[in-house]
């Protein structure tokens, strides 16, 4: 029973100006209270993606905006479970209801995500082949290297600031013993597209580990023919989804239609 939110493009009627629209499927960052509407630019943010050509869809996730109850006591009903994975199924779940859609395009489904969102989007495309490509805003940093003293939450971020992988927290202090980081996730995507846009100021994240991780990433798109379908864009800025990031995106997204 959960429902999003679905934007199209259409004429003066309403009508769809076109069939087999491709979608992207927006991801939000962590915001509990207000979800998918918790960015200040996301209407402007939807209405250009759909002037370029896009259906859009959205939703709060487990625990945010309108669902935010469902992230009460969750490891008292799902012991076994963890939050991420729970995120990750309601994403697959998105993709089954849109493959649905006579007038979407189910080969060209796209994720862009920010913050959160963009670390879902990563690991659904990792586990789901029906995800086009993704577009990662200030999504991740690597795990094995963000040890305590560096400065920044560290996989802490995950375990025990927002409890989506609570079993992470086992590996504090000895994070180069983490099974699976991200250079191993975007591999995972290999050779779909990949835009990962890590700003330089980012206070959450190392650039430089960000800048090494998608290079290692490299060599594997590079075994499918495909180096240029993962991209690093790092401007001059802090964490958010700036204009200049969305136009990033917008441009990414076009080059998408014209394949």
């Amino acid at each position: 029973q959960l429902f999003g939110y679905l934007y199209y493009p259409s004429d003066e009627q309403g009508n769809l100006k076109k069939d087999k629209l491709p979608v992207i499927i927006y991801l939000h960052e962590y915001d509990y209270s207000k979800g998918f509407n918790s960015y200040h630019h996301v209407q402007s943010l939807f209405e250009a993606m759909v002037d370029h050509g896009y259906a859009v869809f959205s939703y709060d996730m487990m625990g945010f905006g309108n669902r935010i109850e469902e992230g009460t006591r969750f490891y008292h009903r799902y012991p076994h479970w963890s939050k991420m994975s729970k995120l990750v199924v309601d994403v697959k779940g998105a993709l089954d209801a849109l493959t649905n859609f006579d007038f979407i395009d189910s080969t060209k489904i796209f994720i862009t995500g920010y913050a959160l969102g963009a670390t879902v989007g990563l690991y659904t495309a990792a586990l789901d082949e029906r995800i086009a490509g993704v577009v990662s805003v200030c999504g991740f940093t690597p795990m094995r290297l963000d040890t305590p003293e560096r400065g920044t939450e560290g996989i802490k971020a995950y375990s025990h600031l927002h409890g989506l992988l609570p079993r992470l927290g086992f590996f504090v202090g000895n994070e180069d013993r983490i099974p699976c980081d991200f250079h191993e996730i975007l591999a995972c995507i290999a050779p779909r597209p990949v835009l990962v846009i890590a700003p330089v100021m980012d206070e959450d994240a190392h650039l430089l580990d960000i800048q090494y991780c998608v290079e290692q990433t490299r060599k594997i798109y590079h075994l499918y023919g495909s180096s240029d379908n993962i991209q690093i864009y790092s401007p001059d800025d802090y964490n958010r989804f700036s204009d200049e990031m969305r136009e990033k995106t917008y441009d990414w997204a076009t080059d998408r239609l014209n394949e």
